[in-house]
């Protein structure tokens, strides 16, 4: 048993202001039968025991929004991955997944460094049944992760980074409402990939900044294409709609793009000191986007000319805040550019395959890693009008791509094409796929597909799939078919 409260969920377990903009502390008490465990997002206060009654005791004595209230229940075990982490996973599971989030204390450590000490004491995971609709949700010592991170190579584990993150990032300082949501995400994605970037260098920093990118240009199409401009926004008018309608990949990537625009403005440096006055600004507050152009404006101008070689009063007037802010589409192209070798390679070889009839006598993809990997199967998606069905075939054959790839990630790409260009020998991998997961970001883009070119298929397997997944994503799938 699990809860999840973002975006106004809450309200649906304790009568409350369901909203951001309020912050508050809680107890609670779990009472729940032995041998199973109830864990909440908070500090444990022991247990006492009543038969065959176990009740939990938390306490939360820092304020934090409604949703980041959280409960889950279940037969669940702890194991420590570091001085100040673990994970909480069913016992099948929690071998494999301590190993493969084994460098959790790494990520925490390194991004401490950079901006102010965490202060949340503990960080541990839970493991989510595959119902759960997302990859992460960053509860308080309690991070919901979707089990489809635990794949056996740590390739995934980005996913936990971007969750810690969270901790300084819409936990400690949290965007006042959904509109500033950007606050809470565009900042965490930064961090994430700063992680990403000391730990495993820029050129791994340098691929996931790409694939954000062009995740980013393929929602703001979707949008504009659906006549939702004002969803492209960084800064979006959320008065009119639910959270959940607005919340998008806009707020993540065109949010990063801003930060690493800043960062380019004041130095690297000096922008790490601003994240530090930032947080240090606006800890265990709800705070709006004037308050974070407030403090940076303000330790610009107090920065020394000699580090900033230029006038500060000259760089802050080059940041043109309402066009970040409120112009839809993407940001101008310069910003967007992020490449390198190994990008290169991956999209060339994309390119060959959808303008060519034969195989590449260069492949390397069997080498790529996930982020190339990724990168190849997008480039594909975005120039499906030039893929046939015997160039898919080709694709497959030579890479072995439908047999043996095991992340989700690649595969979502990869079946997403696939059901578009009706290449039938994928369907039965669908059928397993869309059964063994509930996360939303991999089963809507297959539904969508089949919906476009088998409906009555895409149904009938709906109708068989749709009592494995959490009420979130069935609307998300209702929605699709027009219910």
């Amino acid at each position: 048993m699990y809860t999840q409260c973002e975006a106004i969920e809450c309200r649906s377990i304790v009568p409350l202001q369901d909203t951001p903009s309020v912050k508050s502390t809680f107890n609670a008490n779990l009472a729940i039968k032995k041998p199973y465990t109830a864990i909440a997002s908070a500090v444990s206060r022991g247990n006492t025991t009543k038969g065959n009654m176990v009740v939990y005791h938390y306490s939360q004595e820092i304020p934090v929004p409604s949703y980041l209230l959280a409960i889950v229940a279940g037969e669940i075990e702890y194991n420590s991955t570091g001085k100040r982490t673990g994970v909480y996973a069913e016992p099948a599971m929690i071998k494999n997944a301590s190993y493969e989030l084994a460098e959790m204390e790494d990520f925490l450590d390194t991004i401490e460094t950079v901006i102010t000490p965490y202060v949340w004491g503990n960080y541990s995971v839970v493991i989510m049944p595959p119902s759960f609709p997302f990859g992460g949700m960053e509860n308080p010592y309690l991070t919901f992760v979707s089990p489809s991170i635990i794949i056996g190579d740590r390739s995934s584990a980005n996913v936990v980074a971007h969750e810690i993150c969270h901790s300084w990032f819409g936990n400690q300082l949290t965007g006042r409402n959904w509109s500033h949501f950007w606050l809470n995400e565009g900042f965490t994605v930064y961090s994430e990939r700063l992680i990403t970037k000391i730990l495993h260098g820029e050129d791994n920093f340098t691929s996931q900044a790409r694939i954000g990118v062009d995740n980013l240009r393929d929602v703001v199409n979707s949008f504009m294409k659906d006549g939702k401009d004002e969803y492209t926004k960084l800064f979006p008018d959320a008065k009119r709609e639910g959270p959940e309608d607005i919340m998008s990949n806009v707020a993540y990537e065109k949010g990063f793009l801003f930060l690493r625009y800043l960062e380019k403005v004041i130095g690297t440096e000096n922008f790490y000191g601003f994240l530090r006055v930032y947080v240090a600004s606006y800890s265990y507050k709800a705070i709006e986007v004037w308050d974070m152009k407030r403090v940076f404006e303000g330790y610009v101008m107090k920065l020394p000319r000699e580090s900033l070689q230029a006038d500060p009063k000259e760089l802050l007037e080059k940041v043109d805040w309402n066009k970040w802010l409120f112009n839809s589409g993407m940001p101008d192209k310069e910003h967007t550019i992020y490449n390198n070798d190994a990008i290169k390679e991956a999209i060339e070889l994309a390119d060959y395959y959808l303008n060519h009839d034969d195989s590449p006598t260069d492949n390397n993809y069997k080498k790529f890693t996930l982020d190339l990997r990724i990168i190849f199967m997008r480039r594909l998606v975005n120039g499906l009008d030039k893929l046939s069905h015997d160039k898919i075939k080709r694709i497959d054959n030579d890479n072995g791509v439908t047999e043996k790839e095991s992340n989700p990630e690649v595969n979502s790409l990869w079946f997403r094409i696939a059901i578009l260009k009706k290449y039938e020998e994928v369907d039965k991998k669908v059928k397993n796929f869309l059964r063994s997961i509930g996360r939303q970001k991999y089963i809507l883009p297959q539904y969508s597909a089949y919906i476009k070119v088998k409906k009555k298929y895409a149904e009938q397997l709906y109708k068989e799939m749709k009592p494995l997944y959490h009420p979130i994503a069935q609307r998300a799938i209702d929605q699709m078919f027009g219910k």
